[in-house]
């Protein structure tokens, strides 16, 4: 992966767009001050999403925009594209080439884009985490940040670290995670809340029911003493009435007999009284008829009466009916509108649901996917593990046939050169001319370097033709220098004996030398393949690693908003159940209702019907008696006026009469008292109706086994009645609500489990990344340790260098101290070294954080700017050694610097205040533009690793349930909310594509 193409348009002094190609190694920036070479700089990091306007030079961002000279107008968009050459797949997405390009319009509105796809910034961020570029890493480096970097507070150097380690991602998820947390606790505060309330209502609704479910008792106990009652009653009068008909019977039997005395005087006077006779029982037929109609109208006066009450009391209950039936209409129309509402909010929720599960399904295959990959790139790698071990034995073997042939070589070329007599005086007057010939192209070399410095001060069109001029003269002197080179080695292999073409002879033994070091480059070069390789897949594993971690975060998300769906709609299918039951209860109610209406207005109109029947009998009733004692009147004077002769056997027949006529009062005693006791036989069962709405003689059985005194029932029923008074209101729903109540509370109880539950299960999380964080963070600090103890050791000659962590208890927090000891000086804090000191320590410490993450390319602006030639001259050489690892783009005025490097480009202003840019490609990879010092010798030391770290454990993996499946296990806490669920499915804001 390296840095391919940049594109300028209107950023800063680039008006023009303006096209600059990299190439891989060393890359030179130069030109004169103030022609914009750090505009270049800033566009990478800025295209790489900085967005502090003081870190970009400006007072606001806008000011990046190119604001205009007096020949050009100002423009309204800037625009940067920066395109990455992705060949190694470092970065996570499946292309060769990686577009990044960033848009600000004079508005302040800003752009993103990825591959031509408009993206947010967070985008951007997360697509270089952990590799070393970005616009909080290590992969510019300036002047001023090495002073940021030597000078800052120990706590604000650890960014090149945390890059390095690669935690910063871990980082990103870690606070996710404390924020999914907050919510969790939030929820379960709500929870509570909600629990409480709920707990005070089951408490109140409890003794409701309890009331209720006494007070239905002593309403049954009521209703059974008052049955008791009733039936003692209905027993009394039915053997009262059986006692009427016994004197009835008694009586009517006395009368015959008395009637039979009557008939025998009769009998006697039957000549006489033959007439009287038949009238006296033409009056005692009217007699008896009169005293019927007496009574049978007494019975149906106290029917009517009875029949008016009724009709009073049923009309009362028809208005109170009436009343209660307006009232449940209203409320079942509310309740069918809640309904209605309610069943759309559960479709709702269900449809999201839907979403969650599907993308559950998703996660878990790229889980199982990445695993598989990862299985296969191990397997590949152990197999690449054993070719290597095989090329290492071929190479050991190859090694000691080199030795061999090497010592063969110098045993035959001793001998061969006593047999020539090698004129040692030709060969010396050959190699002096040859050195000679170097000498002067050693001079050359300088006198190009300081042409292309001279270039590299210039800023004009003119300066590059004379610069062009100069540069073929010098390349003129050494081609002639160079076939006099030719001529001297000639010589010099004129003076050697022939025995040298034999060795190069296609059998000689330095071509067989030749052929065996060939086999061991080609040995050594698929050795290196193949480690590569194995890097590669190794490489593989760790991104396929954090993108199964990825996915198994994003999977317990999805299944915390899944839980927290399921709780809503769980809770909403319990409103719209305990909805549907109240309105079915409410509808059971009015059909019960109307049918009690109903039933009251037809017992209304069929006892109104009975009331005019009554009436009209007992006025036929009084009809016929007074028709009857109008006959009885005239009968009665006939008779006396028949019996004026006959007194004497009347005086006899006075007595029998007068004994008649008291059995006749006694048999209309008992008739009445028999129409009484039907009476109230009657009354007592319709009013029992009326008031139970049940038939009295249901419970005919029951009245044989009543033995308790009326008194004593009476007592208990007003007992029962007081007690009934003593519970005062009672709330008839209280045990269906407590019910109700009962199952929420449980319902809520249990979701207050699964919170708690899934805030374990993210403190866990959280308490894992931390661990892992930590352990990463440790590791890459201590390598950086050791390797910048001995890089600068070797920038610096000797001395000694130090990391030290200023609170090793808190490794994710604690600052970094930095302290310095150049040779023949005291180990101090780098606040005291000298600026080259310090920009050779922060060379030291880049280099030192390169070799364990290097980026992929790397900004170097002016940090030579400090040096002395000799430490210029390490820092080019330890370049050098690095370009083969990261891509470099040096902006620099160090002529040795320039001469290093493999690509030069300038930068000029030949038009005021409009960058331009200038490319030479010296088509080498800077071997040859420099003479180095021959590197002094150099042993690495050990460094102790930092001491008294704390480092937290990682916390116990969650134990599953026995026999419960993987798919069972929820971590929460969707979620989303139960409302976050719903932000959610992914719990996070989107970022704005803006300059936010």
């Amino acid at each position: 992966m390296f840095l391919k193409r940049l594109e300028l348009f209107g950023f800063k002094s680039f008006a023009d767009r303006t096209r600059i190609e990299f190439s891989e190694g060393i890359t030179a920036l130069l030109g004169p001050n103030g022609c914009g070479k750090s505009n270049v700089v800033d566009a990478v990091k800025w295209v790489l999403g900085e967005q502090a306007a003081k870190t970009m030079r400006a007072e606001k961002m806008e000011d990046v925009i190119f604001n205009g000279t007096e020949s050009r107008k100002a423009l309204n968009v800037a625009e940067v594209t920066l395109t990455i050459s992705n060949d190694t797949g470092l970065l996570p997405i499946d292309t060769s080439e990686i577009t990044i390009k960033r848009r600000l319009y004079r508005s302040g509105e800003g752009e993103y884009w990825i591959n031509n796809q408009q993206c947010k910034l967070r985008e951007v961020r997360e697509l270089f985490w952990d590799t070393g570029v970005g616009k909080a890493a290590y992969s510019v480096m300036e002047q001023g940040k090495i002073d940021q970097i030597l000078s800052s507070k120990p706590e604000d150097r650890r960014y090149l670290f945390e890059e390095a380690a690669g935690i910063t991602r871990f980082k990103v998820k870690r606070a996710e995670a404390e924020r999914k947390l907050e919510r969790t606790e939030e929820n379960m505060r709500q929870v509570e809340s909600i629990l409480n309330e709920v707990k005070r209502s089951y408490d109140s609704l409890k003794i409701q029911s309890d009331k209720t479910i006494s007070w239905r008792k002593l309403k049954d106990d009521i209703f059974n003493f008052e049955l008791d009652i009733q039936l003692l009653r209905l027993k009394g009068f039915i053997q009262t009435r059986h006692n009427c008909e016994s004197d009835i019977q008694k009586a009517t039997e006395n009368r015959s007999r008395v009637q039979a005395q009557m008939d025998a005087v009769n009998a006697e006077l039957s000549e006489h009284m033959d007439e009287v006779n038949t009238m006296e029982g033409r009056l005692v037929e009217m007699q008896q008829k009169i005293y019927g109609l007496a009574i049978e109208e007494r019975a149906k006066n106290e029917q009517n009466r009875l029949l008016e009450q009724s009709k009073r009391e049923t009309k009362e209950k028809i208005d109170q009916l009436e009343i209660k039936k307006k009232a449940l209409d209203e409320k079942i129309e509310i309740l069918t509108e809640d309904t209605d509402e309610q069943e759309g909010i559960v479709h709702t929720l269900n449809k999201r649901l839907e979403e969650i599960a599907k993308n559950i399904v998703s996660f878990e295959e790229n889980i199982s996917l990445a695993g598989s990959r990862i299985t296969e790139n191990d397997r590949r790698a152990a197999d690449l593990e054993k070719e290597i071990e095989g090329l290492g034995e071929k190479r050991l073997a190859l090694q000691r046939q080199l030795e061999a042939i090497t010592e063969n070589i110098v045993t035959q070329l001793d001998a061969k050169l006593k047999e020539a007599g090698y004129s040692v005086q030709s060969a010396k007057n050959a190699r002096d001319k040859i050195d000679t010939i170097v000498s002067q192209l050693k001079v050359l070399a300088a006198g190009r370097r300081k042409l292309f410095s001279d270039f590299a001060s210039s800023g004009t069109q003119n300066d590059t033709g004379r610069f062009v001029q100069s540069a073929v003269g010098a390349f003129g002197e050494i081609e002639k220098l160079l076939a006099s080179l030719e001529q001297a080695v000639k010589a010099y292999i004129s003076v050697t004996p022939n025995f040298i073409e034999e060795f190069l002879s296609p059998e000689g033994i330095i071509t067989q030398k030749r052929a065996i070091d060939a086999r061991i480059q080609q040995n050594t070069a698929e050795t290196d393949s193949k480690r590569e390789k194995i890097a590669s897949l190794k490489s593989q594993n760790s991104d396929l690693a954090l993108k199964m971690e990825e996915y198994r975060v994003t999977l317990e998300n999805l299944r915390i908003n899944q839980a927290q769906m399921k709780t809503q709609i769980q809770s909403g299918e319990d409103q719209l159940r305990l909805l549907r039951r109240e309105l079915a209860g409410q509808e059971a109610a009015l059909r019960e209702l109307e049918n009690d209406l109903f039933n009251e207005t037809k017992r209304f109109e069929d006892t109104d019907a009975r009331i005019s029947d009554m009436q009209e009998e007992i006025a036929g009733i009084r009809r016929d008696g007074v028709e009857l004692t109008k006959r009885l009147e005239e009968l009665e004077k006939t008779i006396v006026s028949k019996n004026s002769d006959v007194a004497g056997k009347r005086e006899a027949l006075k007595q029998l009469t007068s004994d008649i006529a008291k059995f006749q009062q006694q048999l209309e005693k008992a008739h009445l008292d028999l129409a009484t006791a039907e009476t109230e036989i009657r009354n007592i069962q319709d009013n029992f109706r009326d008031t139970h709405s049940r038939d009295l003689m249901e419970f005919e059985d029951r009245m044989l086994s009543v033995t308790m005194p009326p008194a004593e029932i009476r007592e208990k029923l007003a007992g029962a009645r007081q007690a009934l008074r003593d519970l005062g209101s009672v709330n008839f729903m209280a045990p269906e609500e407590f019910a109700e109540t009962k199952e929420r509370f449980d319902f809520l109880s249990a979701q207050l489990a699964d919170l708690q539950k899934a805030k374990d299960d993210l403190k866990r999380i959280t308490e894992e990344i931390r661990a892992e964080s930590t352990e990463l963070f440790l590791a890459t600090y201590n390598k950086i340790k050791k390797n910048f103890h001995n890089m600068f050791r070797r920038l610096f000659g000797g001395g000694r260098a130090e990391l030290r962590l200023v609170d090793p208890q808190n490794v994710l927090s604690s600052g970094i101290d930095i302290f310095a000891q150049p040779p023949g000086k005291k180990l101090e804090n780098i606040a005291l070294l000298s600026g080259g000191e310090k920009t050779m320590t922060a060379v030291s410490l880049l280099f030192a954080t390169y070799m364990v993450r290097p980026s992929p390319f790397c900004l170097l602006d002016e940090i030579d700017a400090a040096l002395d030639e000799a430490n210029v001259l390490r820092f080019v050489q330890t370049l050098r050694e690095f370009g083969n690892v990261s891509q470099y783009i040096v902006i620099t005025h160090n002529k040795r610097t320039v001469a290093g490097a493999g690509t030069l480009l300038g930068v000029t202003m030949e038009e005021s205040g409009v960058s331009k840019l200038i490319t030479i490609r010296l088509e080498n990879d800077g071997e040859g533009n420099i003479i180095l010092p021959a590197p002094e010798p150099f042993e690495e030391e050990d460094v102790e690793p930092e001491q008294g770290v704390y480092i937290p454990p990682h916390p116990p993996k969650r134990r599953k349930k026995a026999g419960a499946p993987d798919s069972a296990r929820q971590d929460t806490a969707e979620q989303d909310d139960p409302g976050a669920a719903q932000t959610e499915s992914t719990g996070t804001a989107p970022d704005q594509p803006s300059e936010q």
